[in-house]
């Protein structure tokens, strides 16, 4: 069998080859891209996101739990090791090296924390909580990353002091610059920037982008979905100037716009539909984030009101209530993160909370990492601790807790979005269920004693009958004995297991001794017969002390659930017919009103808390027991330099109004240079700033400074609008050149961070399986609400520890479920970002998996097949469908070559498939499958030039 394989990005034709050979070469349809994409940035290096792990959560473990007795500034080192230095660290100490980096099994810094041997166990005073041990242990296994350099002797070494004025020279915490746009030959102010730098390498854009290639670009790019043969037909045949700019902005009018830029935003969020960790909850009023975020891209939203309503949305004046709703809706953005809901000491829990929503804020609006300043300075930027209990101070007087509980777990808070009447109608619909629940609970506990009944009355007889079987018989050996003797096939299988797992039972132990002297224990039957009996007698109230006795013994056994006349696990599958069928109907009863029972309608949100800090002490390392002096609200000093009016906080309120009041200054250093690099690395997958979430001293510096500022004003100056920005970036030159590499700027610029040709980008995991979907013919565009297929706060994971979550609905993946600790394969493959952790710019793999999974997964061979058939359905030309087929998935015509190839791979595969299937229809419908397959398994259908 054969099968078409057209270039992969780098323009090359692949040779025709077998169908099996290239399917299992598919790395063919990723690994390609690997020469062409070493000028493709992939986002933040992974060093520095490594680092940023050890710096928030790291640091502060060795900190709190080994500092005391293994650092320099305790002045101890027992055992000759001291653990504060990553080159301390791997020297050891009298037992040698404490860690294998990249080997959790063979660290020693492991294997003690564990607590598994009893001659090895720090902290001495106790075990650590397991989720600290788990993150030493990711900790190791990701190289054990540690910026700590060797501690100076604790009299010779002086703390560090930071300087504010001297740490405001960073170019980030600067005031950002009016820059001239330089004087070279550019319609576009981005162009002219862009090529001055090129210049400077003796370098210059690539030749502009063909029509085709512009409109799948463009179309990718702002709706996440490729574009139909009738809009690139449109925009073919459309010679006006302003052509494309009509492509742009029909994109952006496009509701679709929304749904791919909201999910930029949503990885910056971290987005979920579970809450993760040990207590994996369902966030189940997530979804209202999720959509108010698709909505206010959709509107276009100024990023500077679309800021204030996140982190004080809840605290502005509204016109009207569904104003208010979405602004509380946008609160959810603080309390979104993954929580230990079960931590007991609950203002240990409610300082961890807060110190995600500041790392969360830092990240997401100023590019800057601050979960490390909890416990000490910031040991690279200029930020003091002081500074971290400013803005905790500010979270602190902010309600992120529910009055609810799940038995011992907290809950998140959560703002009510109906009117009484909504929640009465939820209320009621819940007492229904739970009568429901009864009369199944009442009717299965009838049954279940008659059943019991019938049984206990045989007891003696299953004994007997259990000698004729092995002691681990399967369902169908036990069958036969049970229809000879008239018994229960089920409960005679229980029951010959039972008596194999307690062969010390006091009771059965003359069965015992009697199966295994002379194979059966017929002669018994009068002794147990009596025993029974006498026993079935004995009245025993819950609160009467049972002794020792044989006979008290016996009465346990028959009252036992789960003893040696247990039922099966479904009981039902032996009650009387008319008695399952009646049980069977309240069952469904019952599922069809849970399954349609809605929740509370509540939102995911924050409030005011009932009391307001004014100021707040420092956590000595963190530790909210260790209280140092007190620290009123306030925020980043480095980056007030710049400022010229500082906030105000109400003694009132919380002070988050103003904090991102603040924060949305048009003069803020920060805010504007961070979301105008998002915008640009998200357009190019590479930012002015490689860092995107780091704009501190450890943060990469701007490859092209000017234009960066230049951006950040143009930005705030007209009304932080995210469709303005796209429309000046879309019409560059920049943007719309090909993504041809000349060799020379390959070897000036091999990383292309001066941008001598577009990015050629492989599509991320939701637009390879919208695509798809879009391409089949089956994707469903339905618009927003919630996804998840559970209740909010129900947990995810069943009492087997399994998710039952499915994916296999056809609406676009932004509405599949994100479940954190478990998510779905293709995401995981495809390089999702981990949804508890604010995400700038994606990591983009090439691994053999992504092939394999495209290949065999249930989702690329149903969309082959919807391919074909929709193929058929539009002609049965063969010729026309191969045309059409190359029109859907790559917007281009189908060359000669490609359908010649087409053809011959049809016709042998027709025959390859012959003797497996002969109905011809059928055959010739698996050939389209097979060949729509190949099709969309390429690199031109994979990545984006």
């Amino acid at each position: 069998m054969t099968q078409p394989s057209r270039a992969g990005p780098d323009g090359k034709k692949g040779r025709f080859m077998p169908y099996f050979l290239q399917l299992m070469k598919a790395s063919g349809f990723i690994a390609l891209a690997i020469a062409l994409h070493t000028s493709s940035a992939m986002g933040a290096p992974a060093d520095d996101s490594k680092i940023a792990f050890f710096e928030k959560t790291i640091r502060p473990i060795l900190i709190n739990r080994c500092y005391e007795c293994h650092s320099m500034e305790s002045g101890k080192s027992k055992g000759g090791l001291l653990m504060d230095s990553r080159d301390a660290i791997l020297k050891g100490g009298d037992n040698g090296p404490a860690l294998v980096a990249g080997d959790p099994e063979k660290s020693r810094i492991i294997e003690s924390v564990r607590y598994h041997n009893q001659d090895l166990q720090m902290p001495p005073k106790g075990a650590m909580p397991a989720a600290e041990v788990r993150a030493l242990e990711e900790w190791v296994k990701m190289g054990a990353p540690d910026p700590r350099e060797a501690v100076a002797d604790a009299k010779q070494h002086a703390p560090r002091v930071i300087d504010i004025a001297e740490g405001s020279k960073h170019w980030a915490f600067r005031p950002i610059a009016k820059p001239t746009v330089p004087s070279v030959k550019a319609e576009n102010p981005i162009d002219a920037f862009v090529i001055k730098k090129l210049a400077e390498k003796g370098l210059t854009l690539a030749a502009p982008a063909d029509k085709r290639t512009l409109i799948r670009r463009a179309t990718f790019d702002l709706t996440g979905l490729p574009p139909t043969p009738a809009d690139v037909d449109a925009f073919l045949a459309d010679n006006s100037p302003d052509a494309f700019a009509k492509v742009v902005d029909r994109l952006l009018r496009s509701p679709h716009y929304g749904e791919k830029w909201g999910r930029h935003w949503l990885d910056v969020a971290r987005y979920s539909d579970s809450n993760g960790l040990d207590e994996n909850i369902a966030l189940g009023t997530a979804w209202r984030y999720r959509d108010y975020v698709v909505r206010s891209f959709n509107a276009d939203k100024p990023f500077d009101e679309f800021l204030t309503e996140q982190l004080a949305g809840d605290l502005l004046e509204s016109k009207d209530i569904p104003t208010r709703h979405e602004r509380i809706t946008a609160t959810a953005f603080l309390n979104l993160g993954a929580k230990v809901l079960a931590e007991p000491d609950k203002d240990k829990l409610a300082m961890d909370v807060i110190d995600e929503q500041i790392d969360v804020m830092g990240r997401a609006f100023m590019g800057m990492t601050l979960g490390c300043v909890r416990c000490h300075d910031h040991k690279f930027d200029p930020i003091p601790q002081t500074d971290y209990y400013a803005l905790a101070a500010i979270f602190k007087s902010t309600q992120s807790f529910s009055v609810d509980r799940i038995g011992a777990l907290s809950t998140a808070y959560e703002a009510p979005m109906g009117s009484l009447d909504d929640f009465a109608a939820v209320k009621s619909t819940e007492r229904i269920l739970k009568d429901q629940k009864a009369a199944v609970a009442k009717a299965e506990a009838e049954a279940n004693a008659e059943l019991r009944k019938e049984i206990r009355e045989h007891a003696v007889d299953y004994l007997m009958a259990a000698c004729e079987l092995p002691s681990a018989p399967t369902l169908s050996q036990t069958k036969p004995v049970a229809e000879k003797h008239g018994l229960r096939a089920h409960i005679l299988l229980n029951c010959r297991v039972y008596l194999a797992a307690n062969e010390s039972n006091a009771l059965f132990k003359p069965w015992q001794e009697a199966v295994k002297t002379s194979g059966n224990a017929l002669g018994l039957r009068p002794y147990y017969t009596a025993i029974f009996n006498a026993a079935a007698k004995i009245k025993v109230g819950p609160k009467d002390k049972v002794d020792d006795s044989l006979l008290h013994q016996a009465r346990a056994e028959l009252d036992k659930t789960a003893g040696f006349l247990a039922l099966p696990p479904e009981p039902i599958v032996l009650y009387p017919k008319e008695v399952a069928e009646k049980v069977r109907a309240l069952m469904d009863t019952m599922m069809t009103t849970e399954s349609n029972l809605p929740d509370l309608p509540t939102t995911l949100a924050v409030s005011e808390a009932p009391k307001v800090f004014q100021e707040l002490p420092v956590h000595i390392r963190g530790n909210h027991l260790a209280l140092g002096k007190p620290v009123p609200r306030g925020v980043l000093q480095v980056v007030q330099a710049s400022l010229k009016s500082l906030p105000k906080f109400p003694e009132r309120q919380s002070g988050r109004l103003e904090l991102a009041r603040w924060l949305a200054s048009a003069e803020h250093p920060l805010t504007s240079r961070v979301i105008a690099n998002r915008i640009w690395s998200w357009h190019f997958n590479q930012g002015i700033v490689p860092t995107t979430d780091n704009f501190g001293l450890l943060g990469q510096k701007p490859t092209h400074p000017e234009l960066l500022d230049w951006l950040a004003r143009w930005f705030t100056a007209n009304g932080w609008s995210f469709k303005d920005m796209h429309r000046l970036i879309m019409s560059s030159r920049t943007y719309q050149q090909s993504s041809a590499v000349r060799s020379e700027a390959a070897l000036s610029d091999p990383e292309n961070l001066l941008l001598h040709h577009f990015p050629v980008r492989r599509l991320e995991a939701e637009e390879i399986r919208d695509a798809l979907l879009h391409v089949a013919g089956s994707l469903d565009t339905t618009f927003g609400g919630k996804t998840i297929p559970r209740r909010n706060r129900e947990f995810v994971f069943n009492h087997t520890s399994k998710d039952f979550t499915t994916y296999g609905s056809t609406r676009r993946a932004l509405y599949l479920p994100i479940i954190r600790n478990n998510l779905y394969d293709l995401f995981q493959q495809f390089d999702y970002p981990d949804p508890a952790t604010s995400t700038g710019l994606r990591n983009s793999s090439v691994v053999s998996p992504q092939a394999l999974l495209l290949m065999n997964s249930d989702l690329a061979t149903d969309a082959a097949s919807s391919f074909a058939r929709r193929l058929a359905g539009l002609t049965r030309d063969h010729l026309e469908r191969i045309r059409t087929a190359h029109r859907l998935a790559f917007a281009r015509e189908a060359s000669e070559d490609d359908l010649r190839r087409a053809q011959n791979y049809l016709i042998t595969t027709n025959a390859a498939l012959n003797s497996s299937q002969q109905d011809s229809g059928k055959r010739d419908l698996q050939s389209w499958a097979l060949l729509c397959q190949a099709l969309m398994m390429s690199n031109e259908f994979i990545y984006l030039r």
